[in-house]
């Protein structure tokens, strides 16, 4: 019953996090439709007055329809893999590849807000344990509690046009044949007395109807059961970073 019950409560938390991917994939999907349609409605036109096509005109729009229908297929498969219910599968992932693949579903999220995404990745890193779209989830989450806490942050310094808005994603080797990865962002910090308790189930600090509480305290979860640890490495007025540490593969 507890195992079912820990299940509805991942599936729900992950449902919570398509809804808030929603614009930002409606706009990359936006991108590739805008190409098909160009090229379609190009070729319309030409056979509409009878005009002949180049076929190394045509062929470029073809090969542009093919590859943006292509990029389509891969938003929506990885949106469907996301959200689908499952079981946690541990397997040897690359750590590298599922932090670029949360940005990517992600992006536009933080580029329409004007938020700068740095990058550190360490070359060569061990694989880890863990089920890929389970770890996706956990960095997707911390994104959008970085980028929550940038908006904040804006809000509350309307005023200083200068204030940066940047999160920092690194991964780094570790000793024993582990790793280390780190996001950090420029937000407003998160107070003492709530880091105690932030991963506890259901706590949020976000308005009603911004948040599930249930982000961290899964993310927790997905980590302990790859044997890893998460926590709150540093907290101030000038950011947050969340670290967290996982096992190589032997």
């Amino acid at each position: 019953q507890r195992l079912e019950t820990e299940a509805q409560f991942n599936q729900a938390a992950k449902l919570a996090t398509l809804g808030e991917m929603a614009t930002g994939v409606a706009h990359e999907l936006n991108q590739p439709l805008s190409v098909i349609k160009t090229s379609s409605s190009f070729c319309r036109s030409k056979i509409e007055k009878n005009e002949s096509i180049k076929p190394d005109i045509l062929h470029r729009l073809l090969v542009k329809i093919d590859s943006n229908v292509d990029r389509a297929s891969k938003i929506i498969t990885h949106m469907r893999d996301f959200s689908r219910k499952s079981d946690a599968n541990l397997e040897p992932v690359d750590v590298n590849l599922i932090l670029t693949k949360a940005y990517e579903i992600f992006s536009q999220q933080l580029k329409v807000r004007g938020i700068e995404v740095t990058w550190d990745l360490g070359e060569n890193l061990p694989r880890v344990m863990a089920d890929p779209g389970r770890l996706e989830q956990v960095f997707i989450n911390l994104l959008i509690n970085a980028r929550d806490a940038i908006e904040e942050k804006t809000k509350m310094d309307y005023q200083e046009a200068s204030q940066t808005k940047r999160i920092h994603i690194q991964s780094v080797a570790s000793g024993n044949n582990g790793l280390v990865i780190e996001i950090k962002d420029t937000g407003t910090g998160i107070p003492e007395q709530v880091a105690e308790i932030i991963f506890q189930p259901f706590f949020t600090t976000k308005e009603v109807g911004r948040g599930t509480g249930l982000g961290l305290s899964i993310s927790y979860g997905i980590i302990k059961e790859s044997k890893g640890k998460i926590k709150i490495k540093e907290t101030s007025p000038e950011g947050t970073v969340f670290q967290i540490t996982l096992p190589g593969v032997a």
